[in-house]
């Protein structure tokens, strides 16, 4: 797991380096899915990693809705724990059953 505290400069190399020795990728953010660094990051590592990697890169982003003002609709709109628990389920469960196959 790499926590990307900058994102100018972003450090490609840890990632590069993360993806090689997992051969996965997933990218968590609160941010709006088009346009977001994760979409960024998964680019980069298909072009610079693509043969590191077992299963394509997967992005868990916020939904794409405009923020709404009450906090119980916020909580629907952003990446929860929850949501980031059962991707990463998801990612391994396909993954895994995959290469059991």
């Amino acid at each position: 797991m790499i926590d990307l505290r900058t994102l100018r400069p972003i450090d490609y190399g840890t990632v590069i380096e993360s993806v090689k020795k997992t051969n996965r990728c997933v990218t968590i953010e609160e941010g709006f899915p088009v346009g977001s660094i994760g979409n960024h990051i998964g680019a980069y590592i298909m072009q610079n990693a693509f043969d590191y990697l077992d299963a394509p890169v997967i992005n868990c982003a916020g939904k794409d809705v405009p923020m709404p003002y009450a906090a119980n609709l916020e909580k629907h709109a952003l990446v929860t724990c929850l949501t980031a628990s059962s991707t990463s389920a998801v990612v391994t469960s396909a993954c895994f059953s995959r290469l059991a196959a």
